[in-house]
């Protein structure tokens, strides 16, 4: 009888484990050039159950992404939650590498929680993104590490921002040599877009200064400033997955330059 209840437990994880898990859907990168990423890269694909929209270039040394929703219920999440960036390159174990951002605290799900989201341009959540908007947290084969976004010197770029018609904005831009590879002699990159389980970040606290101005955060050629929005955020944490939750799976072949 044991032995017929362990093979049951067994065959249940699996299912569940189907169930939840993402096809990998393959995605074509593009050169960086001659356009500027900021004006150049828009998101050219969709994930159907999220509505998140994604883009991806890249060049001899970074792979930058784009990613886009207006979809209410993704806004929320992201912002709640925060979206955790997996990279897993040819040769490497799964999901090597990592970065979270935004780093949501527990304090900042409490802050979210009382923004008045009735106003057109909330200066709370103004502040808000600009708290997030300083740092990041990589994580590698040598452990996890935040990432000062205002002073680092890792060439590792994030910025999240929400216009005023509610669409949500996080571009990335991540070095090639904080991966360990060279683009020209890999072909393709697995690259994982998951919202962060709120039970598992939720006593993170950034360790830069939370400097709560209200103006946008330049990062060089980068450029971006944070807008207005009305948007429901929602009172409570994530409590389980849903068919609505990012879980997207890419396997990304990496643009090569036109010179070549």
């Amino acid at each position: 009888m044991k032995r017929n209840r362990s093979w049951f437990l067994l065959l249940l994880l699996g299912l569940t484990a189907a169930c939840t898990t993402s096809k990998t859907v393959p995605y074509q990168a593009k050169w960086n050039a001659p356009f500027n990423y900021t004006e150049g890269l828009q998101p050219d694909q969709q994930d159907q159950k999220s509505r998140l929209r994604y883009g991806i270039i890249n060049d001899d040394q970074y792979l930058y992404l784009t990613l886009k929703t207006q979809d209410p219920r993704t806004v929320q999440q992201i912002l709640q939650n925060g979206l955790r960036i997996s990279f897993s390159p040819q040769g490497a174990r799964q999901e090597a590498y990592s970065l979270l951002f935004p780093v949501v605290s527990r304090e900042d799900r409490k802050a979210m929680q009382k923004i008045d989201v009735d106003l057109p341009n909330s200066i709370s959540l103004n502040r808000m993104l600009d708290v997030f908007n300083k740092e990041a947290l990589w994580k590698g084969p040598k452990g996890q590490r935040f990432i000062n976004l205002i002073t680092t010197d890792t060439g590792l770029r994030s910025h999240v921002s929400v216009n005023q018609n509610g669409e949500l904005t996080e571009q990335l831009v991540i070095p090639f040599a904080m991966l360990g590879v060279n683009p020209e002699q890999m072909a393709t990159l697995g690259v994982g877009i998951r919202v962060e389980g709120a039970s598992g970040q939720s006593g993170l606290t950034p360790r830069v200064s939370v400097g709560m101005g209200t103006g946008g955060f330049g990062m060089g050629g980068f450029g971006m400033g944070g807008g207005g929005v009305g948007v429901g955020l929602g009172t409570g944490n994530r409590s389980g997955a849903t068919d609505r939750d990012v879980n997207i799976n890419l396997q990304v072949r990496l643009a090569r330059s036109i010179a070549e």
